[in-house]
């Protein structure tokens, strides 16, 4: 086997198992003459995983908004699996999160709602007085706080979680049954956050350029996703991750240039893919 095959039937698996099944050996046929001298080609490897990535999307029988709805919420649930991760926090806390992150990586949408509505509430229990000190309503709540997570003290921090439980209703009151399952990559993004946490004090720049790098990698293939589809699903999932963070800069302006333009590029990436959908696209199923 050439080294052209090797690398062509490695990219092949961008596409679905159905679809390699079906067609795969063809599409190396083809690819193969298409490279007599047995060196692969950079345009023949970039089509094939923007094909592969197309027909995947293509595949998923999910309305876009669902489905980018779902996207979305495996975002936020992984971000905040990240956090419980890196911030330390009690094994409870952490099994709730990865236990949400579990089962929406499964397309279990109804398992998850009263999974984001349980980490949503305990995010906010102190803004709603419910922490149990002070004046708070529920005292019994203060036995509980080795059980819970973090606890926030500004609406401005609990709108990716606003968002996350806002998000599970929306599609257990509309959807109302399984979606189609995530790739378990994703659960490669809290691995990867604790992993970086674990060397950042012998090297400062490595958690900051680390996350700067996964989230604009992350936006970059959105971006690339949606000018193969022009679907707006990576749209939808891009501003429920991107937005929260730009009203937290608008009203708490950071500090430093870098800060600054971390912000900016975000907000410019999510732009642009939006800017995608006004191109025509591929028709969606509506349901």
């Amino acid at each position: 086997m050439s080294a052209a095959q090797t690398w062509y039937r490695l990219l092949l698996r961008v596409y679905p198992r159905e679809h390699r099944a079906a067609y795969g050996a063809e599409i190396l046929d083809a690819l193969g003459e298409a490279a007599p001298s047995g060196r692969p080609s950079v345009r023949e490897s970039v089509a094939l995983v923007r094909e592969g990535a197309a027909e995947r999307v293509r595949r998923r029988t999910a309305p876009w908004w669902a489905d980018g709805l779902h996207l979305a919420l495996t975002v936020l649930a992984a971000v905040n699996l990240a956090y419980a991760l890196v911030d330390r926090e009690n094994a409870w806390w952490t099994a709730v999160s990865a236990a949400l992150l579990l089962v929406l990586l499964r397309g279990w949408t109804l398992a998850a709602l009263p999974l984001a509505l349980a980490v949503a509430f305990s995010t906010a229990r102190g803004m709603v007085g419910v922490d149990g000190t002070g004046d708070g309503r529920f005292h019994k709540m203060a036995d509980l706080a080795g059980y819970l997570g973090p606890e926030y003290w500004n609406w401005v921090s609990l709108i990716p979680y606003g968002l996350l439980a806002a998000g599970a209703v929306v599609l257990a009151a509309l959807y109302r049954k399984n979606l189609p399952a995530r790739s378990w990559w994703w659960a490669a993004v809290p691995a990867v956050e604790l992993a970086a946490s674990l060397v950042a004090d012998r090297w400062d720049v490595t958690f900051p350029f680390l996350r700067v790098g996964l989230e604009g990698g992350l936006l970059l293939a959105g971006l690339w996703a949606t000018l193969v589809t022009r679907s707006p699903r990576f749209a939808v999932a891009g501003a429920f991750y991107v937005v929260p963070g730009e009203i937290n800069a608008l009203v708490y302006p950071p500090q430093s240039t870098g800060d600054v333009a971390y912000r900016c590029v975000l907000a410019v990436l999510l732009v642009v893919t939006a800017a995608l959908l006004t191109r025509p696209r591929r028709p969606e199923p509506a349901g």
